[in-house]
């Protein structure tokens, strides 16, 4: 009678290693679709958020705002450009008397430049308690517009100071992964409140 030696065969090694094998490499596949998927959102949130701030300084500026200028300075008010009338204020912080808001007025004015939404604000010189700065509100922009509309809700081809409400549209393209894009695209409308 021959003994038997416990062990295994160089079959079933074989065997076993390959099937060990298939599962370690579908449990990393798993985790490197998790991972990606992760940073994907991530990489959209991003792209989302890049969009939605400067929808907090719109808002403020044009509901602040005494009416778009049709132009200031080199700055011309158009699809792509905002130029707004602010009311000056005093060193206090308060706005200079109304009756003369016609001559006592700030601009602010939103473009793209170089990729980035840019905010320009011109203070009145000499009485105006404001100063003037420039910041980038986005970078990554691919598209900014702007829509103007009267008291009757319709779209103006021209006379944009005439406007009541402006509606942004801002189009933010962000990197992912690899060579994967994100494009998100968010827009809204604002009502000039002294209008």
């Amino acid at each position: 009678m021959k003994a038997t030696r416990p062990g295994l065969t160089l079959l079933e090694a074989l065997l076993g290693l390959t099937i060990v094998s298939l599962v370690v490499m579908g449990i990393l596949s798993v985790y490197t679709t998790g991972q990606r998927y992760f940073m994907d959102e991530s990489v959209l949130g991003e792209a989302m958020e890049e969009s939605r701030y400067p929808f907090a300084w719109l808002a403020r500026d044009v509901k602040t705002a005494l009416g778009v200028a049709a132009v200031w300075g080199s700055y011309t008010t158009s699809a792509d450009t905002l130029v707004l009338n602010l009311p000056s204020v005093d060193g206090n912080g308060i706005i200079i008397d109304t009756a003369l808001l016609g001559e006592h007025v700030d601009h602010v004015i939103y473009r793209i430049f170089n990729g980035k939404l840019q905010r320009i604000y011109d203070a009145k010189e000499g009485t105006s308690g404001r100063v003037d700065s420039s910041r980038y509100l986005a970078d990554n922009l691919v598209g900014l517009t702007f829509t103007y509309y009267d008291d009757e809700d319709a779209a103006l081809a021209s006379g944009f100071a005439g406007a009541v409400v402006v509606k942004a549209q801002i189009d933010v393209r962000q990197r992912g992964v690899g060579s994967r894009f994100f494009n998100q695209s968010l827009d809204s409308k604002f009502k000039l409140r002294n209008k």
